[in-house]
């Protein structure tokens, strides 16, 4: 019979194979393209346990008399539960193949093992499968997979000739065939479920986020949209602004993420004129001071409208600021420099930009020339000189244009 320690030898062994297996699993999981349609994704997940299929064969130990303790049963039972019976299969069926390679006086004993382990795993995975409907792998399954596999192995000396002979393989190897099995499986198993499940609620989280992040998209539309009823001029500024603060945020590199804030943004940079009586709006002259002032309130009341919505970006802050000069002689706050957020000094110049460029009630549009050249007097002071260079280069040296 095989003494103590060496039980710990194949527990500490098998252990170290399972995770190593693991390790191996998950290398060449996330050397996948995330974009791979799920179906391809399966197949190299098929392709990847029978892979690991040859890598135990290969890494097989002999303890003499043709007798190998390898962790081929374990790959079986995992691959079996997690990618399917066909899997499970061509795993098994690789493995004989490569224990007909190895060769030795028990290569057929080793492969009718293999097929044993098969089988046996097979039974277990398909009796949890008819008993619980849902897909939800269970460490339940798990263990029994394993036990399965851990009986295959150590019942595979049956079909050993004399049968005494294998009756004492069995007494001798058995205990210590069925412990790597088991601990490899239980391991492997355990480890890829975790991980799946936490793959699994990650999507999950990801898939709610982009509902999410649709939901309020559809919320800044809903709001531009009213605003286009109401004052068609307005709603078409604010599309236009948000064209060039887009492109002004690519030139002074911010992410996609930070990008889409932006652009969100400065299409409801407005939205709180929706309070100022239309007339105000679309009157055909110079605004008195009253008006003026009244008019200023826009930027309060815009935040008051957007600061309940639950924006992943500070969106309602942005809408706050977006009159706020450098130099803090703007509205609402005073703000200045450092305590202005960059989405709304890249607002607050294509603001600008895009009022002079384009027709209002009062006046004609200005040409490029003299707006850039008064909108350089207030560099610094209004404008922040970095985002007004790049707004400029835009139009100046890629042929930026609000009608493409």
């Amino acid at each position: 019979m095989i003494g103590l320690p060496n039980y710990f030898i194949s527990i500490i062994a098998s252990a170290g194979s399972a995770l190593t297996l693991f390790g191996l699993f998950i290398l060449i999981e996330f050397a996948l393209p995330a974009s791979l349609a799920s179906r391809l994704q399966k197949y190299f997940r098929a392709l990847t346990f029978i892979l690991i299929g040859i890598a135990v064969m290969m890494l097989h130990v002999d303890v003499g008399q043709g007798t190998i303790i390898d962790e081929r049963g374990a790959v079986i039972a995992v691959a079996t539960i997690f990618s399917g019976p066909w899997v499970g299969g061509m795993v098994a069926l690789v493995e004989a193949l490569y224990r007909l390679f190895i060769g030795g006086e028990l290569a057929w004993v080793g492969v009718k093992g293999i097929a044993l382990d098969y089988a046996l795993v097979l039974l277990v995975v398909s009796y949890f499968k008819r008993i619980n409907k849902s897909e939800i792998i269970s460490f339940q399954l798990i263990f029994f997979a394993g036990i399965a596999a851990g009986l295959g192995e150590a019942m595979s000396f049956i079909f050993t000739q004399p049968l005494h002979e294998g009756l004492n393989k069995i007494m001798l190897y058995g205990p210590s065939l069925f412990l790597a099995q088991l601990i490899a499986t239980l391991l492997f198993g355990g480890l890829l479920k975790t991980q799946y499940e936490r793959s699994q609620a990650m999507s999950t989280i990801e898939q709610k986020s982009l509902a999410i992040s649709e939901l309020l998209r559809q919320t800044v539309a809903a709001l531009s949209s009213a605003m286009l009823h109401r004052d068609p001029t307005t709603a078409n500024h604010q599309k236009n602004v948000a064209k060039l603060s887009v492109a002004i945020g690519k030139m002074l590199g911010l992410d996609a993420q930070r990008l889409e804030g932006l652009q969100l943004a400065a299409l409801v940079h407005d939205i709180g004129q929706i309070q100022i009586p239309a007339e105000i709006l679309s009157r055909a002259r110079k605004l008195s001071n009253e008006e003026f002032e009244l008019i200023k309130m826009h930027a309060e009341a815009g935040y008051a409208i957007l600061y309940d919505i639950p924006f992943p970006w500070p969106i309602a802050e942005i809408v706050y600021q977006h009159h706020e000069n450098l130099d803090g002689s703007g509205y609402p706050r005073q703000l200045a420099h450092e305590q202005i957020l960059l989405e709304a000094k890249i607002i607050r110049v294509a603001d600008s930009v895009e009022a002079m460029l384009s027709h209002r009630p009062f006046r004609r549009a200005y040409d490029k020339e003299f707006a850039f050249s008064e909108l350089y007097k207030f560099s610094g002071k209004y404008y922040d000189p970095d985002v007004l260079d790049a707004c400029i280069k835009l139009f100046n040296e890629r042929n930026f244009s609000f009608s493409k």
